[in-house]
């Protein structure tokens, strides 16, 4: 159920798909399974954002602690390349629609409040890369958490953009934007 809601979501969003919908598109014969299984709609969306991002942290927390390993954390591109290329991964697994949905997830502003309730250590790793940038910024901290949201939005946006594109059967630009991504990051946090 996972993974058609996921699917669903990527393709209309989050509140255009009913649970009615994806019970029907899941296979499933109660009517009542997304509350039985997740406690409603709110609870299968933080399901699906917490099933995905333990993997995703724990490799930006790998990079990140390659990045402090080699004594790198003054490097602004192999910092900011934590926030994009785990994600420019996903690109690489065809059956999954992350991206989709965490680009709808994360522009919708009225679920600011359930991305607060997405466990905290699943996304410990965007908060650290974000320490290391913040502390090599001119930016105040106002400025810079404001450039770090529309970063996110950028990159989530991006990548989801690029996933249609080569489901679309273009492949070609993904290695370009990906460069491109990570050095406008650089720029927006970066100045």
């Amino acid at each position: 159920m996972l993974e058609v809601a996921e699917r669903l979501f990527a393709e209309r969003g989050i509140d255009a798909v009913s649970s009615a919908e994806i019970i029907e598109a899941a296979g499933q014969r109660n009517k009542n399974a997304v509350h039985y299984h997740f406690g409603g709609k709110e609870g299968l969306v933080r399901a699906i954002a917490e099933h995905r991002s333990g993997a995703l942290n724990a490799h930006r927390s790998e990079m990140l602690h390659d990045i402090r390993t080699r004594g790198a954390t003054g490097d602004a591109s192999a910092v900011c390349a934590t926030l994009v290329v785990p994600l420019a991964e996903l690109l690489d697994d065809p059956s999954n629609n992350f991206l989709g949905f965490l680009a709808r997830y994360h522009l919708d502003r009225s679920r600011r409040r359930l991305v607060d309730s997405v466990d905290p250590r699943l996304t410990e790793s965007y908060r650290d890369a974000a320490r290391i940038l913040r502390r090599s910024s001119n930016l105040s901290r106002a400025d810079f958490e404001t450039r770090f949201a529309l970063v996110l939005d950028m990159i989530f946006t991006a990548l989801a953009g690029r996933e249609a594109d080569e489901r679309a059967g273009d492949r070609s630009a993904r290695p370009a934007l990906i460069q491109n991504l990570v050095g406008c990051v650089v720029g927006c946090l970066c100045p």
